[in-house]
């Protein structure tokens, strides 16, 4: 390529370059990133700010004791989740709301036992309409509010005229009942309180008017949180992943685990031969100690294979008188107190490779020699 062709395609690069950042534009994006601190632990902590300053002192009770030491015209919020509270505490705190305090309930989901609000004689239904504009006030007085947060869902109270109500009747997601000289509210849910959803349209007003219901000198938010739990960290964050893991733990126990088929039939017994039921018999004699009988036996039938006659005897003494006999040992020495004098392992084969006396001793040097034979030993 040549140079002036190189610089062209430069040029048109830059060209197309500043053409393409004409048309950027830098902007703000406001991004959500959750809550930090201590707004990240404590649900209700903007609507205690915002009790606060409104002239209502607020803390917050995250110990089961604590509602056993509740202070007199109060408001105590219990959201949902409440299962630590056994009946007995229940118990107390619907007393404590008949003496004269606000209780402010938040219902259980469906297909949760709620013994609180059952105590209380409120039931809570399901709803197909969810509506973010609704009305709430004094019945016959209401005034439409622009809320969020609520599910669908409705309340009701056997036998009693709610004081307050968030939507329409038959429908209400909220619901306030007189309760002895006390007040008790009910909710579908009580996320307009929350952080995430207090500064959205009026929620803080419904706030404000469900605490001025009553004359209230605290706000207490009961918050008991639970014991972090790395099995439902990873079911709410990770589910696929327990679910692969899950796969794969299977996959490799099928795996490693044995396959049992057809059953094989059993193999026919192998024939034995004589021999070694022979060598079977002799090992069982000599380990139970009877090796003096196997011994003797041994002994006897080497002596009835041995030949007799003047010449073997001749040789014999020969060769036990010659000087090529060998010292004796201390092996020899016990070999001769295990068999008895004259047998032994190689009295078979000396006497049969005694060479036996000729039949004819008439016979001359051209008579054939005797054929050498060698010992043949039988194992024992």
């Amino acid at each position: 390529m040549s140079r002036p062709l190189r610089l062209a395609l430069g040029g048109l690069l830059l060209v197309l370059l500043a053409w393409y950042l004409s048309g950027l534009e830098k902007v703000t994006v406001t991004q959500r990133v959750g809550f930090s601190g201590e707004a990240r632990l404590r649900p209700f902590l903007a609507a205690e700010r915002f009790a606060e300053r409104m002239g209502l002192a607020a803390r917050e009770l995250r110990a089961l004791p604590e509602l056993e030491q509740l202070p007199p015209n109060g408001v105590l919020v219990l959201p949902r989740n409440r299962q630590s509270i056994e009946a007995r505490r229940a118990a107390q705190l619907v007393l404590w709301a008949a003496a004269g305090n606000h209780l402010i309930v938040e219902a259980e989901r469906d297909g949760i036992a709620d013994p609180l609000l059952a105590q209380l004689r409120i039931t809570r239904a399901d709803a197909q309409v969810r509506s973010p504009r609704l009305t709430a006030g004094v019945p016959g007085n209401e005034r439409e509010l622009k809320l969020s947060g609520f599910a669908a869902g409705r309340l009701q109270a056997e036998g009693r005229a709610p004081r307050y109500r968030v939507g329409p009747a038959g429908e209400a997601r909220l619901i306030t009942v007189a309760h002895g000289q006390g007040l008790v509210s009910a909710a579908v849910d009580l996320n307009f309180a929350r952080n995430a959803w207090i500064g959205e349209h009026d929620n803080a007003v419904l706030l404000w008017e469900l605490l001025s219901l009553h004359p209230a000198g605290e706000l207490l938010v009961f918050h008991h949180p639970r014991r972090l739990s790395l099995w439902d960290f990873l079911v709410a964050r990770a589910p696929w992943a327990l679910l692969a893991a899950a796969a794969l733990v299977a996959l490799w126990l099928w795996r490693i685990a044995p396959r049992y088929g057809t059953v094989l039939p059993d193999a026919p017994p192998a024939r034995r031969r004589l021999l070694d039921h022979l060598r079977a018999a002799g090992r069982f004699l000599w380990s139970h100690g009877l090796r003096a009988p196997l011994a003797a036996a041994l002994a006897k039938q080497v002596s009835a294979a041995r030949p007799c006659g003047p010449a073997s005897r001749a040789r014999s003494g020969t060769r036990a008188a010659g000087p090529a006999a060998r010292p004796t040992t201390a092996a020899d020495a016990r070999s001769s107190r295990a068999w008895p004098p004259g047998s032994g392992p190689g009295a078979r084969g000396r006497a049969r490779r005694t060479r036996p006396a000729a039949r004819d001793p008439g016979r001359t040097a051209r008579a054939r020699p005797a054929r050498r034979r060698t010992a043949r030993r039988t194992p024992w």
